[in-house]
């Protein structure tokens, strides 16, 4: 029995602006560097061992919170192309609003039924649980019977907590996932059982400026040269 430990990136430039990311390489903010600190001090009560790998999405909001937490755990951290968010077609760095003005009602219809109403020139999101499943699968192959951490993104995390439910991926967006949130998935041969979603608690040590919030459908956030 294996313990897969799936973990978001802290916050990006563009997610604090509410800009749509995709498989554009957006960094960390300095806001997203203090979120994911908070997470690395308090991931070692969500492991019962350590893992015997960290997986991460070669995308550098994913790529430099795994590297954090795998200089404090001490694993080695392994990145997989396969663990990218989804394509997101023409939309990729527009904000919400200009996807709103520009195309509307879509990003409302993307919301409720992604597999029915994509967005321009993205990725099917069939495809997309493929090998967001296959990426969960090889870490397992690699590591027989081990834990494993994988970093990655709100898409990725929600298309393997899906899977993990015998939910169709179409539903993903009822599945919340907050920047730096764990959740966990316990899989026993050919059962996966989910443990926990969305857990930040870790992000009330910094007080309400850094509580969690949704950026799909929240407002942006002020600039603030303090985080």
């Amino acid at each position: 029995m294996a313990i897969v430990t799936l973990i978001r990136h802290g916050e990006s430039v563009w997610n604090g602006q509410r800009r749509i990311q995709g498989n554009q390489d957006p960094p960390l903010s300095p806001f997203g560097r203090r979120q994911a600190d908070l997470l690395v001090a308090e991931l070692p009560a969500h492991l019962a061992r350590p893992p015997a790998a960290i997986y991460t999405s070669p995308l550098r909001r994913a790529a430099e919170t795994a590297e954090r937490i795998g200089k404090v755990l001490g694993v080695a951290v392994i990145p997989d192309p396969d663990l990218c968010e989804i394509r997101l077609g023409t939309w990729e760095g527009m904000t919400v609003p200009e996807i709103q003005a520009t195309f509307p009602g879509s990003y409302e219809r993307w919301l409720a039924d992604p597999g029915r109403y994509p967005a321009p020139g993205g990725e099917a999101l069939e495809d997309f649980s493929a090998r967001t499943g296959r990426a969960q699968e090889r870490a397992l192959g690699t590591c027989p019977g081990a834990d494993v951490l994988l970093v990655a993104h709100g898409g990725v995390i929600r298309s393997l907590l899906c899977r993990a439910l015998g939910l169709d991926v179409r539903h993903l967006f009822r599945i919340k996932q907050d920047n730096t949130a764990v959740s966990q998935i316990e899989v026993d041969r050919n059962l996966s059982r989910v443990l926990f979603v969305n857990d930040t608690c870790h992000l009330r040590r910094g007080g309400a400026a850094l509580a969690a919030r949704d950026v799909l459908t929240d407002a942006g956030r002020s600039a603030d040269t303090t985080v």
